[in-house]
């Protein structure tokens, strides 16, 4: 990523050789506004050299640098905030600079939920990882200015990057969990109900402490599922009736109870939930087991798991830290157990069909297409950055892109997708931008992989065009670029009417004119337009 970095030390080994950096406490707006990169870094940190007073002045002209840039530029803004990480020798009954630390960091916390412009990344949570004397190398800071002890600037790319895939939403999707001496301890066959260790005095009190942080990531959005060697009768009665069980089955999307291997049924449970392996984290206590699943599974991450049970809480924070982070949470993640329970109860419905179009039929599904607005945004900009199977040209947006497409008049058109078990949510998505007076281009057309393989696809593209044409567009251009995930698109176009007028082997365009287009529904999704959408 290209950064221009605001900022007050030597940070250039913390961040790509395409960063720009500013003058030590330089802000020049306009060199900054001309600037032609992805974002600007503020990144100013806790002052490090002078005595008490020394370091308040220094934070007010911080203070002072941070409003400038918020209220002035027009590029997007991440800020980190600030957090002390040198002594100064004051009166303890003095709490001055400690309020500006504060108040940095409340216009940071501010800003980003105000202003749709900024994000906000709490530093301290990558500090809070070394004792505070690993923070700093003095060596290296007087000879360099160095504000991060060098020893740590992998890790900071790492955290810096993570924190940006999390606001970004890409994450994995689904933690898969074994049971005995992982959820609990024990084992359920041989202990039973009143003898595994959950909840009350060490070590239960640390399962149950556990739990309760894998059910804050269920109440995010992320997956859950079991996957578990075990009497399933058993299993299945402890998670239900035991008093300080916290994940119960309404909470788990899919469970893989049985004596068979695990790598099968880890590959079971992404199939049944129509995910791809690398979406999955798999926590098991047992060595031996997550040696195969890393073994036959390599697409699956497989932390190691702490040998002892106060550690399981840490543990935990980490791994979702690490691969479920996300800056803020749709409605559609809040559901989404919800929806991947609904969708292996498709499965087994589909299950009792010798035809797959009588199984389609009796799904009843229904689209409502409408016109995004501005409570769409988030969830849009989530779909552009996670799709990539049913994704014609894979382009990324975030929320500000999206919200300026809208600004600039071009059309997005979204798809909300029902049937007889549930709600996907905004599943489809379409991103026209005009090309003259009677031309326009797809610039983005995707579909969740939830929905695909079920006509939805082909009627969404079938309306888009209707919709265009009645808008006066007789010529329609678009795209396929080729990318390693997107094979299943290849000719989606060209099935749907459009032409080829040129390709190679990276990228297909294509051109169709509404006069000439003529398509019929088939009658296995019924569409509805939501004009009270459209006009809002």
């Amino acid at each position: 990523m290209k950064y221009y970095v605001l900022r007050n030390y030597t940070v250039e080994n913390l961040f790509d050789d395409s960063c720009s950096f500013s003058i030590y406490n330089a802000l020049n707006i306009e060199k900054i506004n001309k600037w032609d990169g992805e974002a600007v870094v503020c990144f100013l940190m806790y002052p490090l050299t002078g005595n008490y007073n020394d370091k308040i002045s220094a934070l007010e002209a911080n203070i002072e640098t941070l409003n400038m840039l918020i209220d002035n530029c027009t590029k997007r803004i991440i800020l980190l905030t600030m957090h002390p990480i040198s002594k100064s020798y004051h009166p303890t009954s003095d709490f001055k600079l400690s309020k500006l630390v504060n108040e940095y960091n409340e216009i940071c916390w501010n800003s980003s939920s105000t202003n749709n412009n900024v994000i906000c990344f709490d530093y301290s949570s990558f500090l809070r990882q070394y004792p505070d004397c690993l923070l700093i190398d003095w060596k290296h800071f007087y000879l360099s200015q160095l504000g991060l002890n060098p020893k740590l600037a992998g890790d900071f790319k790492d955290w810096f990057s993570a924190q940006y895939n999390s606001f970004l939403s890409v994450r994995k999707k689904c933690l898969v969990l074994d049971l005995d001496n992982t959820l609990w301890g024990g084992v359920v066959g041989e202990d039973g109900m009143e003898g595994i260790k959950l909840g009350g005095s060490y070590p239960g009190n640390a399962y149950e402490d556990m739990q309760r942080r894998i059910y804050a990531a269920y109440e995010n959005g992320v997956i859950l599922s079991l996957c578990s060697k075990n009497n399933e009768i058993d299993a299945l009665q402890i998670i239900e009736n035991h008093p300080n069980m916290v994940l119960k089955n309404e909470h788990i999307a899919i469970n893989r109870i049985n004596w068979n291997n695990k790598a099968e049924n880890i590959q079971d449970i992404a199939y049944t939930l129509n995910i791809g392996l690398d979406s999955i984290v798999f926590i098991d206590d047992n060595p031996s087991e997550r040696e195969i699943v890393k073994s036959l599974l390599p697409d699956v991450v497989v932390p190691d798991f702490p040998d002892k049970p106060y550690l399981l809480p840490s543990f935990i924070e980490e791994v979702l830290s690490k691969y479920f982070s996300i800056y803020a949470v749709t409605k559609e993640d809040i559901n989404k157990t919800l929806q991947y329970r609904q969708n292996a109860e498709r499965e087994e419905f589909k299950n009792r069909f010798t035809d797959y179009h009588q199984y389609l039929k009796e799904l009843n599904m229904l689209v409502e297409m409408s016109l995004a607005k501005s409570f769409d945004i988030p969830r849009i900009s989530q779909l552009t950055q996670k799709t990539n199977q049913f994704n014609l040209t894979t382009r990324r947006y975030s929320e500000d892109d999206i919200r300026n497409m809208i600004n600039n008049k071009d059309i997005i058109l979204c798809a909300r997708v029902k049937d007889k078990f549930g709600d996907y949510g905004l599943t489809g998505l379409c991103i026209v931008k005009h090309n003259g007076v009677d031309s326009v281009d797809i610039d983005t057309l995707l579909m969740s992989c939830r929905v695909i393989g079920r006509e939805v696809e082909n009627e969404f593209i079938r309306q888009i065009i209707q919709y265009l044409s009645k808008l006066g567009y007789q010529h329609i251009t678009s795209s396929y670029i080729k990318t390693n995930k997107n094979s299943l698109v290849e000719s989606f176009y060209e099935n749907n009417g459009f032409y080829v007028i040129e390709q190679n082997v990276n990228y297909k365009n294509y051109e169709l004119y509404t006069n000439v287009y003529n398509t019929v529904s088939n009658n296995i999704v019924e569409v509805i337009w939501n004009n009270e959408r459209q006009n809002n």
